[in-house]
């Protein structure tokens, strides 16, 4: 009867725990969203169209222009 009455406060108490912190958690996050919102306004720069910056980057890998062997099909079957 003892082991019962303690398992069913211990169950009780880990769902009212659960709920409380998904309320807390996901207040707290939409704040987190609405300060950044606010604290961002104005001051990052526009990345416009062009977001990656080694769109145009130089070629430096030398093995990429001096194999010999590139062309060459080793696959018999495709």
């Amino acid at each position: 009867m003892n082991k019962k009455i303690i398992t069913v406060i211990s169950i009780v108490l880990i769902v009212l725990a659960a709920a409380a912190g998904y309320l807390l958690l996901g207040s707290s996050s939409q704040r987190a969203e609405d300060i950044s919102k606010i604290v961002n306004q104005g001051v990052l720069p526009s990345l416009g169209d062009s977001t990656n910056p080694m769109e145009n980057k130089p070629n430096l890998n030398p093995v990429d222009t001096s194999n010999p062997f590139r062309d060459i099909k080793t696959n018999p079957f495709e």
